[in-house]
């Protein structure tokens, strides 16, 4: 601050040096020209007197004022000097001092060129170095604006290559959405909303037509829950057109309607299809209330996400197809029998502590070996297919049905009384009368079934013993005639 201020004070000096001999000079040319126009010629010492104040105070000028100004001033000095000089018939001493005004104005004027000269020369490296400093400073920030950009897409290729390992190591397809959505919403931002919606199976409905359902999802902070359940526009036409989507502003893109109903207000949208094998099974989708929210770039690195979500669903896929052939009876896609007795165990278990009931069925085909013996394993094979069917038409949704061994089949119904349990089992066994032909319906020869029903804890406490009384009681049936379902 006090350099600042000395600065201000010597440009304030200078300026009244710079007038002060400005009024000086003028103050003495005139007083020089009101001797020359004197009726008195005025006296040698005077002339000199005047002529070395012109000489001092117009060589000053050329050192103080602007070089055309003290030029001006020369030239004037100049023609004041010649007329003292005629005033003075030539006196020798005004010759001399006419000559120093000439040669120390030629030396004042010479220097003062050259330092403009110089000045000027120093003006254009000053303006170089400082146009060559700009052109540094904007490579720098282009420069930094490069390693920013660098620096993101690092972090971007850093963050999905965490993503890939972790989808390694999941086979749950919830938990595997859910991973999804979370890493889509933080790897590409800007959003407001990430939408994981997988479709369901083909509809007959005149047309193929594939409903998308929401499977995971994750909004901004503050934001309302989402209430879409189903796909909208945007998602159908991922789906129909297999193919990524960027939208800059819904309300300029005439493939949509901006006004179509939504749960919440949509400028920009990106999305990617899922895909497993040949297949479009679901939309990867942001949106965001912003236009212009999403660049290609963002695209690119959602459609990148994509390839590791789709290898990791058909994992899951494939996962879950072997779990369940690990389960389930491939002839009739019901429990094996050792799955079913750890379903049964727990079931008793549920019950026990919540103190309800539990019916245990075992239904046998009634005359199975003949059916196979007459019309051969094939029709034996649909007749086991069919009563499969029906045994999860006619069973509760909570019920668990299981193949327990060759043609007989087991039944868990949670909750269910024993008068429950003989209502459903006399249902199933009469549908399976009127429905099941050895060779399909043409033939008279219906095929039947018995069962027994024990419940808990009724007639037993513990599993294993549900599935003894049961099996008894079905022994019983078949000895009483078969085709009737046996509970005491």
């Amino acid at each position: 601050m006090m350099a600042t201020r000395g600065l201000s004070t010597r440009a304030t000096t200078l300026i009244a040096v710079k007038w002060a001999t400005v009024i000086l000079w003028v103050v003495v040319s005139g007083l020089s020209l009101a001797a020359l126009l004197a009726p008195t010629p005025p006296d040698l010492v005077t002339l000199h007197g005047l002529t070395i104040a012109l000489i001092a105070l117009t060589v000053s000028s050329w050192l103080l004022v602007a070089f055309s100004l003290a030029m001006v001033f020369s030239a004037a000095a100049g023609l004041l000097s010649l007329w003292m000089l005629s005033a003075s018939h030539g006196a020798p001493l005004l010759w001399t001092d006419v000559l120093a005004l000439v040669v120390l104005n030629g030396l004042a004027g010479m220097r003062q060129h050259r330092l403009q000269r110089r000045m000027h020369r120093l003006k254009q490296q000053v303006n170089d170095v400082s146009e060559g400093v700009s052109l540094h400073a904007q490579e720098l920030r282009q420069a930094q604006q490069s390693h920013e950009a660098l620096t993101y897409k690092l972090a971007r290729y850093q963050r999905l290559h965490a993503v890939a390992e972790q989808l390694v190591r999941l086979v749950e397809l919830e938990t595997i959405a859910q991973l999804a959505v979370e890493q889509a919403f933080a790897l590409i931002g800007k959003s407001e909303a990430c939408l994981l919606l997988l479709a369901d199976k083909p509809r007959p409905t005149g047309g193929y037509h594939q409903a998308l359902a929401l499977r995971a999802s994750k909004r901004g902070e503050g934001l309302s829950p989402i209430q879409m359940k189903l796909g909208d526009q945007f998602d159908h036409y991922v789906v129909r057109t297999q193919r990524p989507l960027l939208v800059n502003d819904v309300r300029r893109d005439f493939r949509f309607t901006a006004s179509a109903a939504t749960d919440r207000p949509i400028s920009s949208v990106i999305a990617c299809p899922i895909t497993i094998g040949e297949t479009v099974e679901g939309v990867l989708r942001l949106d965001s209330v912003r236009p212009q929210a999403y660049t290609q770039d963002d695209l690119r690195f959602l459609d990148i996400l994509l390839d590791l979500l789709n290898t990791a669903l058909a994992n899951a896929r494939l996962f879950a197809q072997t779990q369940q052939l690990a389960i389930t009876d491939g002839l009739t896609d019901l429990y094996r029998r050792q799955p079913f007795l750890e379903q049964l165990a727990r079931e008793v278990a549920r019950a026990s502590r919540s103190r309800e009931s539990l019916a245990v069925m075992m239904l046998d085909i009634d005359h199975f070996k003949r059916y196979n013996d007459t019309y051969g394993h094939s029709a034996g094979d649909l007749i086991l297919k069919a009563v499969a069917s029906l045994m999860r038409k006619t069973i509760p949704p909570d019920g668990i049905c299981a193949r327990y061994g060759g043609e007989e089949f087991a039944i868990v119904l949670p909750k269910a009384s024993k008068a429950v349990g003989t209502e459903i089992a006399d249902r199933l066994r009469q549908s399976v009368e009127a429905h099941v032909r050895p060779m399909g319906n043409g033939q008279r020869d219906a095929v039947t079934v018995s069962v027994g029903v024990a419940t808990f804890p009724e007639d037993a406490q513990s599993d294993l013993e549900l599935i003894r009384r049961s099996d008894q009681r079905l022994y019983h049936a078949k000895r009483s005639g078969r085709n009737q379902v046996c509970s005491t």
